[in-house]
């Protein structure tokens, strides 16, 4: 989306083992990397850098349609005879989002999110359990900067939503309850895992109005 800062873009990127199928336009395209602002994609044939074009993704039998600018496109592997053929990366940026797409992707990223943090619980003690974690809709201008400095949280309201570099930043209604998860996850977590929870508290932050709260029990 436009006015994305390059901090939140990096905290925002979910790699995929398995890659989601696609098509940008009529190209043929396999998603390996996917935020709340675009996809990173492959395909098999060049595709010139534009700003019209349209990405429909599949996940879970339900199909996710983009308006999308192609903003790079780079060559990773050049076929070496007849036989092969190149592969070729593309970074996607989402400029609009077509019926309930934008709540799919969100549901997406949340999913796999939760999934590699409780994925750390089970291998680091101390860890909370994500599984009663929902992540709620901001509905208006103000966030909950929460920062880990020397060992404590510190909390305060701010109008900006960008992500700090230690701690996270969450709609200003978020639940108490579900902050605290939050922290508590952040503080006893991996450096990925604190990375994943920035992600978390980002669904928050970047959602279409209206969009509905979803809970998860992986």
């Amino acid at each position: 989306m436009p006015g994305r800062t390059t901090e939140k873009r990096q905290f925002g990127r979910i790699q995929l083992d398995r890659p989601l199928r696609g098509s940008l336009d009529e190209y043929p395209v396999w998603v390996v990397e996917v935020s709340v602002a675009g996809f990173l994609v492959e395909h098999n044939m060049r595709i010139v850098p534009a700003a019209t074009r349209t990405i429909r993704v599949q996940w879970n039998e339900k199909t996710m349609e983009f308006g999308c600018a192609v903003a790079r496109s780079t060559v990773v592997r050049l076929a070496r005879n007849a036989s092969e053929t190149s592969i070729y990366r593309s970074g996607i940026q989402i400029l609009k989002s077509t019926g309930d797409s934008d709540r799919i992707l969100r549901d997406f990223i949340a999913e796999r999110v939760i999934r590699a943090l409780n994925e750390q619980k089970a291998n680091a003690r101390g860890v909370p359990p994500l599984a009663a974690y929902s992540y709620q809709v901001g509905k208006g201008d103000r966030f909950r900067r929460c920062e880990f400095v020397d060992g404590a949280w510190r909390n305060s309201e701010t109008t900006s939503s960008e992500q700090p570099a230690n701690g996270f930043a969450i709609a200003a209604d978020t639940e108490a309850s579900q902050v605290d998860l939050l922290c508590q996850t952040y503080e006893k977590t991996t450096t990925e895992g604190r990375r994943l929870t920035r992600i978390l508290a980002e669904l928050s932050i970047s959602r279409q109005e209206g969009t509905p709260t979803r809970r998860y029990e992986p």
